[in-house]
C-alpha cells in the first residue's frame, strides 16, 4: 500500500499531478516560443488567434483563385500577341495587294503586263491563306473559330470559305473574360462595292479580272475600293486586339498589386515584429528556467524515500 502523505498540506498525488501539469504546460509554451523565434511567425496554431487564421484561410482561398486567373492572363497574352505578330504581316500583304490594284487598274497595259500583276497577286493570296491558319504557341488556330478548325478552307472550285465562329473567350477574372484572337471571316471579312466579301475573294476576283483578254475597268474599280475596304478591316481587327492585349495588360498589373496586397497582410498577420521577437526570446528563456527549476524540482522530490522525508 502507498503512502499519501502531505506536502505543505497537500496529498503527494495532487502535488505530483500538479507538477506534472506544469511541467507539460511550460514544456508545450516553450515549444511554441521555440517555433515563433525559429520560424519569424507569430501564429503556429489556429489557437493562437482564431480570427487572424480564418483571414489566413480567406487570403490562402485568393491565392488559388488569382494563381488559375494568372495562367489564363499568360495564356491569352500569349494568343494576343501571336495575333498582333500574324496580322502585322496580314497588313503588309493586303495593303501590298492594294497597290498592286492600283497599278493593274490602267486600260493602258497589256494582256502579260495584266497577267505579271495577277501572279503577284496570287503569290499574295496563298500567303494569306496560310496566315489565315497560322497556329499561336499551343498550336491552335488563331483565326479558327471555337471549334479549333482551319482559319480558311479552300473549296473545289478554289475560294475559300472562312470561320465565322469566334474564338472561345478565356476566364481571366472574377466575372470577366477576354477574347484572345478573332475569327477569320471578323479579319478578313468585310462590306464590298458588290455586296460582301473578304480579302481573299477581292484578291482572287481582281487576279481573275486581270488575266481576261479584255480588261474591265470596272472590276478594276472594283478590286481598288474592295482592297482599300480590306485593309482597313485588318487595321480594325489589329487595333481591337491590341487594345484587348492592354486590358490584359491591366489586369496583370492589379493582380500583381493583389498579391503584394495579400502578402503584405499575410505578413503582418502571422510574421513577428523584431519587437515580438526580442519578446519571444525574453519569454522563452524565462520559461526554460522554470521549466528547468521545476523539473529539477520534481527529481528530487521523486528521489527521496519515506525514511529521508521522516528524518
Amino acid at each position: 500500500m502507498s503512502a499519501n502523505f502531505p506536502v505543505g498540506g497537500m496529498s503527494t498525488a495532487r502535488f505530483y499531478d500538479r507538477a506534472s501539469s506544469s511541467m507539460s504546460r511550460l514544456t508545450g509554451r516553450a515549444e511554441q516560443l521555440n517555433a515563433q523565434v525559429a520560424s519569424g511567425k507569430r501564429l503556429q496554431a489556429p489557437s493562437d488567434d482564431a480570427s487572424a487564421y480564418r483571414r489566413l484561410a480567406g487570403l490562402a482561398v485568393a491565392d488559388a483563385d488569382d494563381g488559375a486567373y494568372k495562367t489564363n492572363l499568360n495564356l491569352a497574352a500569349g494568343v494576343l500577341q501571336s495575333a498582333d505578330s500574324t496580322l502585322t504581316t496580314v497588313v503588309d500583304q493586303v495593303q501590298a495587294a492594294s497597290e498592286l490594284a492600283v497599278r493593274g487598274n490602267n486600260g493602258t497595259l497589256n494582256l502579260a503586263d495584266r497577267s505579271a500583276i495577277a501572279d503577284q497577286l496570287d503569290q499574295i493570296l496563298a500567303t494569306l491563306a496560310g496566315l489565315a491558319n497560322a497556329n499561336d504557341t499551343n498550336g491552335n488556330k488563331l483565326f479558327g473559330g471555337s471549334d479549333g478548325g482551319a482559319g480558311a478552307v479552300q473549296q473545289p472550285d478554289g475560294s475559300y470559305l472562312l470561320a465565322v465562329t469566334p474564338p472561345t473567350a478565356i476566364p481571366v477574372a472574377e466575372g470577366q473574360s477576354v477574347q484572345a484572337s478573332d475569327s477569320a471571316a471578323k479579319v478578313f471579312g468585310f462590306q464590298g462595292r458588290n455586296g460582301p466579301t473578304d480579302a481573299l475573294a477581292a484578291i482572287a476576283a481582281l487576279s481573275a479580272a486581270l488575266r481576261e483578254p479584255t480588261f474591265d475597268s470596272e472590276k478594276g474599280d472594283a478590286g481598288v475600293a474592295d482592297l482599300s475596304a480590306a485593309s482597313n478591316q485588318v487595321e480594325s481587327a489589329r487595333a481591337s486586339l491590341g487594345a484587348r492585349a492592354a486590358r490584359v495588360d491591366i489586369l496583370q498589373n492589379q493582380q500583381l498589386d493583389r498579391v503584394a496586397d495579400r502578402d503584405e497582410v499575410r505578413s503582418t498577420l502571422e510574421g513577428s515584429t523584431p519587437a515580438d521577437q526580442a519578446a519571444a526570446i525574453t519569454e522563452l528563456q524565462k520559461t526554460m528556467t522554470v521549466l528547468q527549476a521545476t523539473q529539477a524540482s520534481f527529481a528530487k522530490l521523486q528521489s527521496l524515500s519515506l525514511f529521508d522525508y521522516l528524518r
